[in-house]
Order: C-alpha cells, then sequence, then structure tokens
C-alpha cells in the first residue's frame, strides 16, 4: 500500500515540478512561431473495445519529408462494471480492474505530404493501485461510480461476461503482454494558411492480431479503418481540432454468440491554448459508437464518451522534444473507464 501511494505522489509531484519549470521560462521574451500541439492521444481502455482497431486522436500535419517521430505513451484506466439485463439477466457484465498501457508509435515523413506510422501497445489487465485514490477523488466531488463500487472492493481483479447463461469472458487473474499492432498513414491534403484554409488530411488503418486471444487482448483477427482531421489556428495562440473515423471490425472468436456490427464510429473535438510557447492546455470531448447489441445494460448498448484536459510542455533547450499529461473522466457511465491517466513523451529528429 504505502509503494502504491509513493508510485501516485512521485506521479504527481514530476509534473508539478514540470509545471514550475514551464513558467520559469515563460519571462523569456524571446518569441517563436506556435505550432499546435495536437489532442490528447487516448484511447477507450473499456477492456470490451481492445480488441478492436481505435484510431487515436491526432493533428492533421504531418511529419516532415526524411523527418522522424517517436511518441512513447502511458496510458492508464481505472475500470468498474457491474451490470445485468433487468428482469431476464441476458447479459452480465462485471468488470474491476485497471488496463495499462505502453505504446511505442513511430512515424516517418515518406514524402512532403504523406506520413506512415507503427504503433506497437504493450497492455496490462491487473488489480492496479488507484482504486483508493481515484474513489477519494469521486467522494469528494459527489461522484462515485454508482453501485458497483460498493459491490467490488478495491484492487480486486474480475473480468466476466456472461450471455444466456454462458460465460464468454471470465478471467480472475492479471495478464500482460503485446496488443495487436497497427500500420498506419495519413496524407495531408490542404495546408493552413494566414486566411481561412485548415490544414486537413486523410488517414487510414490497418490492426495486425499480435496479440494473444486467449488472453483477452486481441481479437486475432485483422480490422481496418479510414477518417479524416481537420485543425485550425486562431489569434496566434488558438488551435481547433476536430476528426472522425469508421472502423471496420470481425469479432474475435470468443464472442461469436453475440450478434456484433461489423463496423463503429469515432470522433473527437479539441481546442489548445498556449499561455506560453512552450506551454499549452487542451481540453477535449472524445467519443465511440457501439458495435455490441442492444442489451439493457449500459456498457455494451451505450455510446462512449470521453472529457478530457491535458497540458504539454516543449524544453527550452530541446525544441524537439515535448511531454504531456492528461486526465479523461467518462461522460456516459460504464461505456468507458471511469478515469484515466495519460503522460509521454514527444521526439521528433
Amino acid at each position: 500500500m504505502l509503494k502504491n501511494i509513493a508510485t501516485l505522489v512521485a506521479f504527481f509531484i514530476f509534473f508539478v515540478l514540470q509545471a514550475c519549470c514551464v513558467f520559469a521560462y515563460s519571462i523569456d521574451g524571446e518569441e517563436e512561431a506556435l505550432r499546435g500541439s495536437g489532442p490528447i492521444a487516448v484511447k477507450n481502455q473499456m477492456p470490451l473495445y481492445l480488441f478492436y482497431l481505435q484510431m487515436s486522436p491526432d493533428k492533421a500535419s504531418v511529419v516532415e519529408k526524411s523527418k522522424f517521430v517517436i511518441d512513447a505513451d502511458y496510458l492508464i484506466s481505472n475500470v468498474t462494471v457491474s451490470a445485468f439485463t433487468p428482469a431476464t439477466s441476458l447479459y452480465q457484465v462485471d468488470i474491476d480492474l485497471e488496463v495499462s498501457r505502453i505504446t511505442l508509435d513511430l512515424r516517418y515523413g515518406l514524402c512532403n505530404n504523406l506520413e506512415v506510422g507503427l504503433e506497437i501497445p504493450y497492455i496490462s489487465l491487473s488489480s492496479g493501485y488507484t482504486d483508493n485514490f481515484v474513489e477519494g477523488i469521486e467522494d469528494g466531488i459527489g461522484a462515485r461510480t454508482p453501485r458497483s463500487r460498493e459491490r467490488q472492493g478495491s484492487y480486486e481483479f474480475d473480468y466476466t461476461l456472461i450471455y444466456n447463461n454462458k460465460k464468454l469472458i471470465e478471467k480472475k487473474h492479471s495478464t500482460d503482454g503485446i496488443g495487436d499492432i497497427s500500420l498506419g498513414a495519413k496524407y495531408q491534403i490542404l495546408k493552413e494558411d494566414k486566411g481561412f484554409l485548415p490544414n486537413l488530411s486523410l488517414r487510414s488503418a490497418v490492426k495486425f492480431p499480435t496479440a494473444d486471444e486467449d488472453e483477452f487482448l486481441g481479437s486475432g483477427k485483422f480490422d481496418y479503418g479510414a477518417g479524416f482531421l481537420l485543425d485550425k489556428g486562431f489569434f496566434d495562440r488558438l488551435y481547433f481540432y476536430l476528426g472522425a473515423n469508421i472502423i471496420f471490425i470481425d469479432k474475435p472468436g470468443f464472442l461469436s454468440d453475440l450478434g456484433i456490427k461489423k463496423d463503429y464510429y469515432s470522433g473527437m473535438v479539441a481546442m489548445e491554448y498556449f499561455f506560453t510557447e512552450r506551454f499549452s492546455v487542451v481540453a477535449q470531448v472524445s467519443g465511440n459508437s457501439t458495435p455490441y447489441p442492444s442489451t439493457g445494460t449500459n456498457v455494451l448498448e451505450n455510446d462512449a464518451y470521453e472529457f478530457g484536459l491535458g497540458v504539454n510542455y516543449t524544453w527550452k533547450e530541446k525544441q524537439e522534444v515535448s511531454c504531456y499529461f492528461a486526465i479523461i473522466e467518462n461522460i456516459n457511465s460504464a461505456s468507458s473507464p471511469d478515469v484515466s491517466f495519460e503522460t509521454g513523451l514527444n521526439w521528433n529528429f
């Protein structure tokens, strides 16, 4: 317990210190042309969506020709769900765990308007270490997750999906491993000017079945996606981002009894404001439709919506290196994690 508390304290102290550095540097009068850092690259880490391709929120501009970008990201989500179909109990879902995702996102500018990328995730499902911290925050603001947190104790692990008395998913212990690797491409068709012309890009992605299906970390199938990204800067310090995607999925074998749709949609809208040339704040709403049938349970049949608030900071000495931190809270209960924390480093070279 003490180790977990110390980890959390150290985690937040690090970002408090980073914020102090930001404002210390803000007195430097040397102004530079600002470039939008981009929206929060969060994924819906509800375990029942881990099987499928997810196209993260992104900005429309592409990596410069012959340049590399490496993004190392850590995202942890606290999930607690206890739901069943009223009267019939045809569906029953019990999830109490934490999802951790470490992602290495590699991008390369293939030509002036085209970038390609490879996303390699490592996923862990465990009892975690944030239960008491999250419960303390929820109690403080009067937003405790209804019923499920009272039914399920802190630092427990449960991942169960029952349909018509058949256990499609039953896992009572932690697991981890490489997730499904994705290959993506983004082509910029419009470049922002000083008038009304925005940045506009088209993108696509394919997910390869590299994860262990038996551990419920992947679907064992290929998924495909396509979408667009649009962003525009205003008043030199304000940026708006918009994106939408369609994902074509193939349901995993362990969910063969469910009538899952063959596609679902995702999107985001975000705003970024630069307080200094190196420090910005991002507010974002993202979401996705559900591929699951009507079940009478909000975790399966409700669309997912999340609100995120993040900060970005670029180091003065190394302009090509930046870090970010974000907190993401679910808006539509149970169809996405209760709360997520995301942090990472971005390196351009």
